[in-house]
């Protein structure tokens, strides 16, 4: 249905149907919809289900499922699983064990929480690695399939229902202002009308400082009535900050990484830091303090013992002048290990967003804040040196810990160098999508 034809999302109506339809979804080479039916021993690649029940729920959710991303820590929120797993959508169909949600300019699917799989004669013949498909494609194909329903089921009840919540959700899109605040809201974890004013208005006027993107980002992450609060004051302990760093050596990469269009996050930053790297004339083994504050133009000493000004905050972040950035840290002196990621996280962000003066460095999981984590890993404990000092195939904790300090790096970016290449399992959705 679309002009690339990686990700599809379809109905076929049986002769004589007017709702219940056949429906596949498939993104890239994982049908996402196949069914295995152990009443008569066949796979099918799709299911049936009413298509106006599966519409409505999309169109209900739309601007949820388009701009929200996953918590960054523990298990979804019970209001956050009804308005991104397909099973909670009503008529008592087999959906799909599978959530959606966003990163950025990405749409995730990925498996549902909890019970993967369905007891019975039918069940999903289920892959648990997370799909990503670009959001443009996501929309136009949600748009193909809202049209083939409506062009099918116009007549009925609920198709009448569907059409005039579309027109409603078109009137929104084509509108930048009314698409720009419904955005905002569900950034926020908040339905079309749901969020407070005072909220949304406030975060609208700190664009002049943190820019729309940089609004968003801190949507994500501090979601809820309290996101402009956080913010200001992120904004004000930004300000206070004596730290400043020279970021200029962001702008001056090539990004001549040949990856192929569809690269991750993780895969563009692993290649940003390797060519920083072989800019700064450091490509193998350990970046040691003083080589690292070359790249901010600075002095460990001086960024080691700085205040932490926004070490009691939801997050992190800098603004950019002419030449030099203030950025409010959350890291405490005592921890290094801990300051060096994330002033590594810090210049990966000036790489992400070429020419931004306003980033922020959080735990949330959008394809920005990917990048920026997996900068820092490359950077400061890159892959094909960590397998020169640990035995990859056997990676005890005691090993893992000897190597983190070879590299001046906290345990666990060893730990998860080891899980996004493979030699280690995932130990949840969130680690996952972390290399998605």
């Amino acid at each position: 249905m679309t002009i690339s034809n990686y990700f599809q999302f379809s109905a076929t109506w049986p002769k004589g149907s007017d709702d219940v339809a056949e429906i596949l979804l498939r993104v890239g080479d994982s049908v996402i919809s196949r069914i295995a039916d152990t009443k008569i021993g066949t796979n099918r690649d799709y299911f049936r289900a009413s298509s106006t029940c599966l519409a409505l729920w999309l169109a209900d959710n739309w601007w949820r499922l388009r701009w929200e991303t996953i918590s960054d820590s523990g298990l979804p929120s019970v209001d956050w699983r009804l308005r991104h797993e397909l099973n909670s959508a009503s008529g008592g169909a087999l959906w799909p064990p599978v959530m959606i949600f966003s990163v950025g300019d990405r749409i995730a699917f990925a498996p549902s929480v909890g019970k993967r799989v369905v007891d019975g004669p039918q069940s999903y013949i289920f892959s648990p690695k997370i799909c990503m498909v670009a959001a443009a494609e996501f929309e136009r194909e949600l748009d193909s399939f809202f049209d083939a329903v409506l062009g099918h089921c116009a007549k009925t009840d609920d198709g009448n229902a569907l059409k005039v919540l579309l027109n409603q959700i078109t009137t929104e899109r084509n509108d930048p202002e009314l698409a720009g605040w419904r955005r905002l809201e569900a950034c926020l974890g908040f339905d079309p009308d749901a969020a407070p004013d005072e909220v949304v208005n406030a975060l609208v006027a700190l664009e002049k400082i943190a820019g729309e993107d940089g609004v968003e980002e801190a949507a994500h992450a501090a979601p809820g009535t309290s996101a402009a609060q956080s913010l200001s004051s992120v904004i004000e302990a930004t300000r206070e900050s004596k730290v400043e760093i020279d970021l200029s050596l962001a702008d001056s990469l090539q990004r001549d990484w040949n990856l192929p269009s569809y690269a991750s996050p993780w895969e563009m930053a692993e290649a940003a830091a390797t060519e920083l790297r072989s800019k700064i004339g450091v490509t193998r083994g350990l970046l040691d303090h003083t080589n690292f504050a070359d790249i901010f133009k600075a002095r460990w000493d001086d960024l080691k013992s700085a205040t932490a000004t926004a070490r009691n905050l939801r997050y992190g972040a800098r603004i950019g002048g002419e030449t030099r950035s203030r950025v409010a840290l959350q890291t405490l002196t005592s921890k290094p290990h801990d300051r060096r990621f994330e002033l590594a996280r810090q210049f990966g962000d000036a790489v992400w967003p070429k020419d931004a003066d306003f980033g922020i460095v959080s735990r949330s999981k959008s394809d920005r804040q990917k990048f920026q984590r997996a900068f820092a890993h490359s950077l400061l404990c890159p892959f094909d040196h960590l397998q020169r000092v640990i035995d990859v195939s056997d990676p005890t904790p005691e090993a893992m810990k000897i190597a983190a300090k070879k590299f001046l790096v906290h345990p666990s970016v060893v730990r998860n160098q080891l899980v996004y290449k493979g030699y280690l399992p995932f130990e949840n959705t969130n680690e996952e999508a972390e290399t998605a």
